[in-house]
């Protein structure tokens, strides 16, 4: 069956992975998929348990051939039309019109009342114990970034300036001034980072 979230998953997934499986244990597929199509039993000896026509927005099905598994771990669907499937969040995705299937999972656990799960707390020790690293590495960025601001676009001016005591004080003022905007710098920096 096709995983839809293989490819969309950001790079630390830990925290989405235990989401998704606490929402696929909590949320009957069978009850996601009644929301978009009409299910019928299917009874005897077959593997699924339902079928009916393809919920997708982008297959019209006209012969029902989507079918709920959900006798699996967090049940399953497939569509022998289109020959998609996945789990209950993947069916929220495809059928709620999402841009991302983490607003899919969300969505599907505020609906359903599942509780996430939270970070250990080892996690919020050890982020308590680095904060002092972390904010130190951030000074010495904006620093850097302040001196570079500084020579670059304000020492020319300085330097051009012929009385004694205007250059100290705009060399004073110029240097102030390029906290807030080295601080921006190194903020956009850090969300390109992340983002890229």
């Amino acid at each position: 069956m096709v995983e839809v979230y293989s490819n969309v998953l950001p790079q630390n997934t830990y925290g989405f992975r235990k989401c998704c499986q606490a929402v696929r244990e909590a949320v009957p597929v069978e009850d996601v998929a009644r929301r978009y199509t009409e299910l019928r039993p299917l009874g005897g000896s077959a593997k699924a348990w339902f079928d009916g026509r393809c919920p997708l927005p982008d297959h019209e099905d006209q012969t029902p051939s989507f079918y709920i598994y959900p006798s699996e771990v967090g049940g399953r669907w497939w569509c022998y039309g289109c020959s998609r499937g996945g789990d209950v969040i993947d069916l929220e995705f495809f059928c709620g019109g999402y841009g991302e299937l983490w607003e899919a999972m969300v969505s599907l656990a505020v609906s359903y009342g599942v509780e996430l799960p939270e970070r250990p707390r080892s996690w919020h020790r050890k982020q308590d114990r680095q904060k002092p690293i972390r904010d130190g590495i951030e000074a010495v960025k904006i620093h850097a970034a302040r001196r570079r601001l500084y020579r670059r676009f304000f020492e020319p001016l300085i330097l051009a300036t012929e009385d004694a005591e205007d250059r100290a004080h705009d060399a004073q003022l110029f240097w102030e001034l390029t906290e807030r905007l080295a601080k921006h710098l190194v903020a956009n920096m850090m969300r390109a980072g992340n983002n890229g």
